[in-house]
């Protein structure tokens, strides 16, 4: 074989293996949002049911497809899924073991990161019944909000990728 053949065969074996290669698809269902650092952040495709989900539903909404409930862990994290989420929607959080501590139950450690809106901030200290995190903007702030746990949302879920 000479270098014309040789290099006709590697570009060809190049060619198949990129083609080849598949992308992260979307879970039928769900539509993507965004990706950053590393995550994949997706929601349920509006249908019935879609917006209409306790905390533990959303969670197992998510685990269905395999995905997780996000965890939004930066400012850019939160910026992708602000950006892109059209509804009130859940996301990693609570706090049933410490009132007003935050914990993830994706990695079970306390959140380092939050973004509470001007009006979901936590203005009462001691336990409540708000115990769970929804995210959603209207025309005066876009943030997170700490409800009850069987309020009914959508979910924001995440996909890990390259870990």
């Amino acid at each position: 074989m000479d270098k014309f053949g040789i290099s006709a065969a590697i570009s060809f074996a190049v060619f198949l293996t990129l083609s080849s290669a598949s992308p992260i698809q979307i879970h039928a269902g769900f539509e993507l949002l965004g990706t950053v650092e590393g995550k994949i952040f997706v929601i349920p495709i509006v249908g019935p049911g879609s917006d209409n989900m306790t905390y533990q539903e959303a969670i197992s909404k998510c685990a269905s497809a395999g995905y997780r409930i996000a965890t939004l862990e930066s400012q850019a994290q939160n910026d992708v899924v602000e950006a892109n989420a059209r509804r009130w929607s859940w996301i990693d959080g609570i706090d049933l073991q410490i009132p007003d501590v935050f914990f993830s139950i994706n990695t079970g450690k306390n959140l380092t990161y939050t973004n509470w809106t001007v009006w979901g901030q936590r203005p009462v200290i001691g336990k409540d019944d708000y115990n769970c995190i929804r995210i959603s903007c209207n025309q005066m702030d876009c943030g997170w909000w700490d409800v009850n746990c069987t309020d009914r949302y959508s979910v924001i879920c995440e996909l890990p990728v390259g870990i």
